[in-house]
């Protein structure tokens, strides 16, 4: 379990696979320094979005940690991290002015290649994020409120393209809370029922 810490705001991940880290997007030679650095991306991120978000009045001396474990690494990595991460701190009562919901774009051109008819693409698995270049985008608010949180390029892109990848993105992430928010509505109900009788 590799971790990071600020002042309000822990992240912990733990691997099931250690042998699958590569799929992070750590290429090459893979030591376990360069696989804790990547680690610590992913939490760096993840705080950085997150901390700012969270009403922190009621918890202003406490710190909250989240542990995630990464039991598959099939792409999307940092976009599972984020939806997985709004879940826990919704189901633990933290409160947070709008779920934070994250989505995979990307291109079907590679950067060299100068297609003008590639059409962008939603929801990217590992195969696809190996070859094309892609973006992570998380969004918070909703409606026409939304608003970009974070926003991850790890590969090149034309400039062209990347306004086409960032709308895909956004409109991903409005999908991705209208499920969200039936999972989370459907649980309370659950709950509430439970509560009741």
């Amino acid at each position: 379990m590799v971790g990071m810490t600020s002042k309000l705001l822990s992240f912990s991940f733990c691997l099931s696979h250690i042998g699958d880290l590569h799929y992070t997007g750590i290429r090459g030679t893979k030591t376990n320094q360069e696989h804790r650095r990547r680690i610590q991306e992913l939490s760096n991120t993840l705080s950085t979005t997150f901390t700012p978000h969270l009403l922190t009045t009621l918890t202003s001396n406490s710190t909250i940690l989240l542990s995630l474990h990464i039991l598959s690494l099939d792409g999307s990595l940092l976009s599972a991290l984020i939806n997985a991460s709004t879940l826990a701190l919704i189901d633990a009562g933290i409160p947070m002015p709008s779920y934070i919901c994250a989505c995979t774009a990307g291109s079907t051109s590679s950067y060299s290649s100068n297609d003008e008819k590639a059409d962008p693409l939603l929801d990217l698995n590992l195969g696809e994020e190996q070859e094309l270049p892609f973006l992570t985008v998380a969004t918070a608010g909703e409606g026409d409120g939304d608003g970009v949180v974070a926003l991850v390029m790890e590969t090149r892109v034309q400039a062209g393209r990347l306004e086409g990848m960032l709308a895909v993105g956004v409109d991903g992430c409005k999908q991705v809370r209208e499920i969200l928010d039936g999972v989370i509505r459907s649980r309370g109900k659950k709950m509430l029922g439970g509560a009741m009788a």
